[in-house]
């Protein structure tokens, strides 16, 4: 009798230790899920489980968003626009519309440095889908488009419409609220480099690294840490590059001024929202076409968080807005 009670005295503190011991560790265990799209790749980390159905709640709405704001799928939204006639008003969905609407507000804002009607010059440069040769487009807007009340929408000339340097960033503002729907409050969310951070680590901060642009692995010359909500975009040449037919370098990011692709020192630019990743990630493109000077200035007026990193000679340089709290 007394030895089958200490044997079950012995059976129930394992039981506890072991449940305390699976405990403890659920409380440090780290989710991960990921896959391809828009060319690049998407990766969420969370300390809440990542279930099988919410994975592709992910997948379908990153294929939604594709089907309207992406020129290389022939029947989105954007290729049918891009393909419309002019001077025609045109129903579009509310999301293209709230898209649309920044990218002409930065425009303005910008003195014409962003631009999303650049297609043509993307495309010639080898950073956007084959041009029907049979069609003749401008290389950007010049009389512009126009939005109308009830989601139209009107262009004034034929050029193409290209959304890569914000349609991301307004990706990942989806799954952002995606995932709170969902009930998964802590996490990090990333399409190539554009990211949102959501609520804590285990109570603990967030680690984000900023890529070394001088380095082909992966290793931060930048790390931010917080929790909470943060959104980070980097615009950068120092990756997405081709050489042409003269041997020189064809950057990815496009001087709408010019119609010519970027030439300076800047390496990347990185901008921090407390707001939207899709403002964050035009920020920056919009920033890095500015250069430097100009950009920082205009940065400083809107009250925008960025981080330029330069290359000048061998030696590397950050010039950072006066909101820059990093």
């Amino acid at each position: 009798m007394k030895r089958s009670f200490i044997s079950k005295s012995l059976a129930l503190i394992i039981g506890v230790i072991c449940i305390s011991i699976a405990y403890n560790h659920n409380k440090n265990v780290i989710y991960e899920t990921n896959g391809s799209i828009y060319g690049t790749y998407w990766k969420l980390i969370s300390t809440d489980y990542i279930s099988d159905n919410l994975r592709k709640d992910i997948k379908e709405e990153l294929l939604r968003i594709d089907n309207i704001a992406s020129n290389y799928n022939n029947f989105s939204e954007l290729s049918l626009i891009n393909n419309a006639q002019i001077h025609k008003r045109l129903k579009i969905s509310k999301e293209l519309y709230e898209i649309l609407l920044f990218a002409e507000q930065l425009n303005k804002i910008s003195m014409g440095y962003y631009d999303v009607t650049v297609g043509l010059t993307v495309s010639k440069n080898g950073f956007g889908p084959p041009i029907d040769l049979n069609q003749t487009f401008i290389h950007k807007s010049i009389d512009r488009f126009k939005l109308l009340d009830g989601y139209y929408l009107i262009k004034y000339d034929n050029f193409l419409f290209d959304l890569s340097s914000i349609a991301k960033g307004y990706a990942v503002d989806k799954i952002h609220d995606l995932l709170i729907t969902k009930g998964i409050k802590n996490f990090l969310f990333d399409i190539g480099g554009e990211l949102i951070i959501n609520g804590s680590k285990h109570k603990q901060n967030w680690k984000i690294g900023i890529q070394n642009p001088l380095k082909n692995i992966n290793s931060p010359i930048i790390e931010i840490e917080t929790k909470n909500y943060l959104s980070v975009a980097t615009s950068g040449e120092y990756r997405n590059y081709k050489i042409n037919s003269d041997g020189k370098i064809v950057t990815h990011t496009v001087n709408p001024i010019i119609n010519e692709h970027i030439n300076n020192d800047v390496l990347s630019v990185s901008v921090t929202s407390y707001s939207s990743n899709m403002k964050a990630d035009a920020w920056a493109t919009a920033l890095n076409a500015l250069g430097p000077e100009l950009g920082l200035s205009i940065a400083n007026e809107h009250e925008i968080s960025v981080i330029y990193i330069i290359k000048l000679k061998d030696e590397i340089i950050f010039k950072k807005s006066n909101w820059w709290i990093f």
